[in-house]
């Protein structure tokens, strides 16, 4: 059995044949069978609509009722022409029709209404602008003449008018429909093409009734108003006619490519009338046409006006997108550099002073670990919106600095004014979090940036002291001190030597902590509080001052990227770095890795500052996944050191061993030395030599001792292992050889 979709296609099938193989001939059969069609079409309509009751079905039954109305007064037209042999204008079958043209657009404006749920300027002034174009040509051409047809009643002249006017108010409804955002299902779209199809085929017949006279006849004019009426059947019969009167989400309409020719075709059809009305006729219709052209053109300054309101509106929402942060609300660090600048010259001005703040939520990435990012989230908004509250009654400025860091501006405030504002804001803080605080006052003989570097250096210093707290900056600057266990820090010494020959080259410097036997949790978490950069100054300086270096012997020492980028750290290591192997890390984890201070160095800037001081370059750990390859491209050592995991029984695995010949060609090719470490027996020993490594560094060469080591100047494959001058390696308390360096991070 058919379904009503596919019964709808058959009634549209049949009746367009029928009516192009008649090529339009007026007899009683066609005639018949254009009407049964139109009738079984309406019918199924009505039917599929009861069925589906929409929760909204009176557009529907509108747009229905006037389709309906037509085809009564196809019936009542049928037979006063055919039955009774009337032909008088107006007549009955007039009143059908006109009442079908008031339902039609009646169900339309509903459907226009419905589906953008209420008023939509844009839609309206769209289809005013749609409507105004065409209003021109339908006065000129159609209205105006039969308004002046002497051979028309009074009656028929109302009716000849009333015909192209509710064709105009139909395509005007019409078109608001079509700029309303909705649902285009394909529900929809049949009935738009139901439409659609009506006012072409009323626009062709007018049109062939003005160039051809009033006995104009085309079959396929009324083969478009049958497949009408089968359209609205197929319409009402799709699955998706529940969604057509549904209201469309709130949003903006767009401005489709379609809309922008029918907009451009209506607003160039007063000038085409004006050159058609005047190519075909002496006398010009220009009353209609000027009116015409300016009613548009209002009109279309209006819907310009109301896209440049839009351009603008949007213009100052993304002003304040760019200045507000997303998460908290608060200003962000745009803000903060306008607000600082603007807030210095105001203080230069009066003479007040100025306190800058950071604040920096402790231990974040723990709590976001222990609770979820969402629980985070929430927390940076609460505390930003607590502490604003806060501070703003004190006439405080709070922004996202970034991260879980915030800025304050405390303008006329002194420094333990300042200190004591922001101490308060850990009463208001949720969740009972803590915070770190470092607070400074702006010198006027500085930049502005001069203040939030003291109080970011205050703020670290804030975090050594073990958080929790609010540090003042000094006058001259806050100067962090070491904890006190940093001055039992002892350093030990292992031998470097020459591959081939076994000659000493030099040796690694690594700490030993009283406090603490793990060197790189003591490095992490002087990182995480605020003085690692400062805690591996003092390592280097250590090294470098064991008394009795051998001349010409290298001393290598490990340094993380982090701290080489802290203008703390040179400001506390020797200006002469000759004779040093600088081994670069990156192995700090994300909770560690530091923000740097305002002031602090690049990375090039670093790298080049070590070059200038002397130092030689070099990258630790290749082959542990913490040297990166892209850190060779960058740096360009002179030496790489091969980890111990690539090492360490290399003489029995061939991959190793490839894996080390291939990094030995890339350093010869760069000019650098390739340095095994962990060498702990004979074998990789003598399977180093064989792949080209330059030096080597393990058990079976020294061990890691307090003192120097002395090498017995002996050459070749019989060389025998360093020995130390201060202690043996069996009396070593430090012997182990995945001990850590004295300034590795990780």
């Amino acid at each position: 059995m058919p379904t009503p979709s596919q019964a709808a296609c058959g009634l549209l099938a049949l009746g367009v044949a029928a009516n192009l193989v008649t090529r339009g001939a007026v007899t009683t059969g066609v005639v018949g069978l254009y009407e049964v069609v139109a009738t079984l079409s309406l019918v199924l309509a009505w039917v599929s609509l009861v069925r589906a009751a929409p929760q909204r079905p009176w557009a529907w039954r509108w747009v229905l009722a006037g389709f309906s109305a037509w085809v009564a007064g196809d019936a009542v037209w049928t037979t006063e022409n055919n039955v009774l042999g009337l032909e008088v204008f107006p007549a009955v079958s007039d009143i059908f029709y006109l009442l079908g043209y008031v339902c039609l657009a009646v169900g339309t404006l509903m459907l226009a209404r419905t589906r953008g749920a209420g008023r939509d300027r844009t839609a309206v002034l769209d289809a005013a602008i749609v409507a105004a174009g065409v209003a021109v040509p339908t006065w000129v051409f159609l209205v105006a003449p039969a308004a002046v047809d002497s051979g028309l009643t009074l009656g028929g002249k109302l009716v000849a008018s009333a015909y192209p006017l509710l064709d105009l108010f139909l395509l005007a409804v019409l078109a608001r429909l079509l700029a309303t955002p909705g649902a285009r299902t394909g529900s929809y779209r049949a009935l738009v093409w139901a439409l659609l199809t009506t006012w072409g085929a009323d626009a062709a017949w007018n049109a062939g009734t003005v160039l051809s006279g009033p006995g104009f006849q085309a079959p396929w004019t009324d083969a478009l108003w049958l497949a009408s009426y089968v359209l609205v059947a197929v319409s009402t019969c799709h699955p998706s006619m529940l969604l057509v009167t549904e209201p469309a989400p709130r949003q903006r309409a767009r401005v489709t490519r379609g809309r922008m020719v029918a907009l451009a075709v209506a607003s160039t059809l007063p000038a085409a009338t004006l050159v058609a009305d005047g190519w075909a006729d002496d006398d010009v219709a220009w009353e209609a046409t000027a009116v015409g052209a300016v009613v548009l053109s209002l009109l279309v300054l209006a819907r310009m006006g109301g896209l440049l309101e839009q351009v603008q509106v949007q213009a100052v929402q993304l002003s304040a997108l760019a200045r507000v942060d997303g998460l908290t609300g608060v200003p962000n660090r745009r803000t903060w550099d306008h607000e600082l600048s603007r807030a210095c010259a105001v203080a230069r001005d009066t003479g007040e002073p100025l306190a800058v703040s950071l604040l920096d939520l402790d231990r974040f990435k723990r709590y976001n670990d222990q609770h979820g990012h969402q629980a985070g989230d929430r927390l940076l908004r609460e505390a930003a919106t607590a502490w604003t509250a806060e501070l703003e009654a004190h006439g405080g400025f709070l922004a996202r600095y970034g991260g879980e860091e915030f800025a304050v501006l405390l303008p006329g405030t002194d420094s333990a004014t300042a200190c004591r504002l922001v101490d308060d804001l850990r009463w208001v803080t949720p969740g009972s979090q803590s915070f770190s605080a470092g607070v400074a006052v702006w010198d006027p003989a500085t930049d502005p940036d001069a203040a939030v570097g003291a109080a970011d250096t205050a703020l670290y210093e804030a975090k050594r002291l073990g958080r929790d707290r609010v540090v003042a900056a000094s006058a001259g600057g806050p100067s962090p001190e070491l904890p006190t266990w940093a001055e039992d820090t002892r350093v030990v010494l292992q031998p470097i030597v020459g591959a081939p020959d076994g000659r000493l080259v030099g040796h690694e410097a690594s700490a030993r902590f009283a406090h603490d036997a793990d060197v790189r949790r003591v490095l992490r978490r002087a990182h995480e509080e605020g003085y690692g950069d400062l805690l591996e100054a003092h390592l280097l300086r250590r090294a470098v001052a064991v008394p009795g270096r051998p001349e010409d012997s290298e001393l290598f020492v490990h340094l993380s990227t982090a701290a080489a980028c802290s203008a703390r750290f040179w400001d506390a290591v020797p200006a002469d770095l000759a004779g040093l192997v600088v081994e670069l890390v990156e192995d700090l984890p994300p909770a560690a890795q530091p923000r740097l201070p305002v002031g602090s160095l690049s990375r090039d800037e670093a790298l080049a500052t070590l070059r200038g001081r002397g130092a030689v370059l070099a990258v630790d750990d290749l082959g542990a996944g913490r040297g990166d390859i892209g850190l060779l491209l960058e740096v360009r050592p002179a030496v790489v050191k091969v980890d111990r995991a690539v090492v360490v029984g290399c003489a029995g695995d061939p991959v190793r061993l490839q894996l080390l010949e291939l990094v030995v060609r890339l350093a010869d090719t760069a000019g650098a030395r390739v340095c095994a470490e962990g060498v702990d027996s004979a074998a990789d020993l003598q399977a180093l030599r064989g792949a080209g490594v330059h030096l080597v560094q393990g058990p079976h060469v020294g061990r890691p001792a307090p003192g120097w080591t002395v090498v017995p100047q002996r050459t070749g494959p019989a060389a025998s292992p360093a020995t130390s001058a201060a202690t043996s390696p069996a009396s070593s308390p430090a012997s182990s050889p995945a001990s850590s360096p004295a300034t590795s991070p990780a």
